[in-house]
């Protein structure tokens, strides 16, 4: 008996396996004196997992296994052989179709495609004169005897997935006016032909998309005359508020992550009437500070131009840092120019994004709706501010999307624990996770079976400057957390080491468990360059979290250092 070894090589770059034309490579004809089992198959280098592949794909396999009687490979019915001579970047392969080979190929190499979604087996029968054996990481498989030959039977499970086919069913109030099975297909050529439904200005119609061919995980609602325009989710409302017919939009479903990447779209064929509303004109929320400093806000229902309002606006500006307390007054009030359904107002003095701003409307003046309603009062309604972005480039930090093999880095790029972090029995007290994340595909879990006593380990990352400088000023900090439920811990400390010493204390004794929330703290710093080494610190820490006891679990993500504009 001989001991052979399998090489199972997932790449498409040894032998000139990277494409699939007759001059690439030459037949291979082993020596007659060796056993030995091997090959090659040409699946998608660096992917999570290899073996998952979209439908249509080919996937080449090639047997380099010395001393075999004879090679087979073996199919599924609805998957084809291909004959060479394609590209490797083709996409249709039916002109390369061996019609004639049927389910079985003796050739050393072969070419699968694979039309069959779900899964799907390739099987390699292998024939020697003598019994061979052979090691892999799942064991060791002894050849069985048939007649006066030893056999080698292996198989490739392959999962296919199918193109996605989006379906969905439109609602109005409740009542579904639109459905659109998978099969049906759809086209802005048969726009003439579409239903029309009607609808108020400022009330909406609720999608929902009803897709499962393909297994999708993403859905992208694309509605240009909508509001939102886009969105994610699988059901969602859309409003509408401009008067006129408009399209309704299309339906974008999305493969996405780890699994075969695949897109498709659907038009949605129906055409949506906006008339007037019956309804008050009214303020309707998306009250916001664009970084010019503008403030602007949606009503529910087109704007007619206007002039000479600004005096019945009340814009009150505070700012708990300094003491600032004072009404600004307007200096315009106008319709915005890239959509009538926003009023916008520019002030007569400086606001910073430190600053708590209202606005409030006393509906004594004349602004009216293209349906000719009048604007009613509201307020005080609070101002989103404006902040610029993360000034954390790297995800690796802020979203810990790169991972470690190291328990004592918890399985983070740029993070350290120590050994402490090592808890035994496979327990780590922080550990970068897939489980859940709100940002990116990764977390950071912090967890601990018992807190008593409180595990004393600091997770802390270094270099959050090494790529470029964070410039001295007010920042505000923020994570995103999901605290288990039954999880009591009380608070949570970060420390920055420079360019001076300081401590933040996160009070979240009472933020809701269950679900991804969002913390903010602030931090003053002067500038904190790449040769600083900065050593940033997160921890739980036991004298802060008096009779915490029990398991605990917390999830956090996506850190911000957000510049805070501080009011002179």
């Amino acid at each position: 008996m001989k001991n052979i070894n399998i090489y199972l090589i997932i790449c498409l770059i040894l032998l000139g396996f990277t494409s699939c034309e007759e001059k690439e490579y030459a037949d291979f004809t082993a020596p007659d004196e060796l056993s030995d089992v091997s090959w090659l198959i040409g699946t998608e280098p660096f992917v999570n997992d290899p073996f998952s592949i979209n439908v249509d794909t080919q996937v080449p396999f090639l047997d380099l296994s010395q001393g075999a009687i004879s090679h087979e490979w073996i199919i599924e019915e609805g998957n084809k052989f291909l004959k060479t001579g394609f590209k490797s970047q083709d996409s249709i392969f039916d002109d390369f179709i061996m019609e004639d080979a049927g389910l079985s190929l003796t050739n050393p190499k072969a070419f699968v495609l694979f039309k069959n979604s779900g899964i799907n087996k390739v099987r390699l029968l292998n024939k020697f004169k003598e019994k061979v054996t052979y090691k892999s990481s799942e064991g060791i498989l002894e050849a069985h005897q048939e007649g006066d030959f030893w056999v080698i039977d292996t198989t490739f499970t392959f999962d296919v997935y199918a193109k996605i086919k989006p379906a969905f069913s439109i609602f109005q109030e409740g009542n579904e006016i639109l459905n659109v099975t998978s099969d049906e297909e759809t086209s802005l050529e048969d726009e003439a032909s579409w239903p029309t439904v009607e609808i108020e200005a400022a009330t909406g119609l609720t999608y929902v998309d009803n897709t499962t061919v393909g297994r999708p995980n993403g859905t992208t609602w694309i509605i240009p005359d909508g509001v939102p325009s886009q969105i994610g989710g699988i059901e969602r409302e859309i409003k509408f508020f401009k008067l006129g017919t408009f399209n309704a939009g299309a339906i974008r479903s999305l493969r996405l992550n780890e699994l075969p990447r695949y897109t498709a779209e659907k038009v949605i064929p129906l055409k949506v009437k906006v008339v007037q509303s019956s309804q008050p004109f009214q303020f309707d929320g998306a009250l916001s500070e664009d970084e010019n400093e503008v403030i602007r806000f949606r009503v529910n229902g087109e704007l007619v131009p206007f002039t000479g309002e600004e005096s019945n606006f009340t814009v009150n500006v505070t700012n708990a840092l300094t003491g600032f307390n004072q009404n600004i007054p307007v200096a315009s009030a106008r319709v915005s120019e890239e959509n009538a359904i926003f009023l916008e107002l520019v002030l007569s003095a400086p606001i910073y994004n430190s600053d708590v701003v209202t606005v409030s409307y006393n509906g004594n003046g004349s602004i009216l709706s293209a349906d000719e309603r009048i604007l009613q009062a509201f307020g005080p309604e609070t101002v989103a501010m404006h902040f610029a972005g993360n000034i954390i480039p790297e995800k690796a930090h802020a979203s810990f999307e790169e991972p470690s093999g190291a328990a004592n880095r918890a399985f983070a790029l740029n993070y350290f624990t120590g050994n402490n972090n090592i808890l035994g029995g496979g327990n780590f007290v922080f550990e970068r996770n897939t489980e859940r994340a709100s940002d990116g595909m990764a977390s950071m879990k912090w967890s601990t079976p018992a807190s008593n006593p409180f595990p004393n380990v600091n997770l802390w990352s270094f270099g959050l400057a090494r790529i470029a400088s964070i410039p001295a000023g007010t920042y505000l900090l923020s994570y995103d957390l999901f605290i288990e439920p039954g999880t009591t811990l009380k608070t949570f400390r970060t420390e920055f080491n420079q360019p001076a010493f300081s401590r933040q204390i996160w009070d979240i004794e009472n933020e809701p468990r269950g679900e991804w929330i969002t913390v903010k703290n602030t931090v003053t710093t002067n500038e904190i360059t790449p040769g600083m080494n900065l050593r940033f610190t997160f921890r739980p820490h036991a004298d802060e979290n008096p009779g915490v006891t029990g398991a605990q679990v917390m999830y956090i993500d996506n850190l911000q250092f957000i510049e805070l504009e501080v009011r002179p």
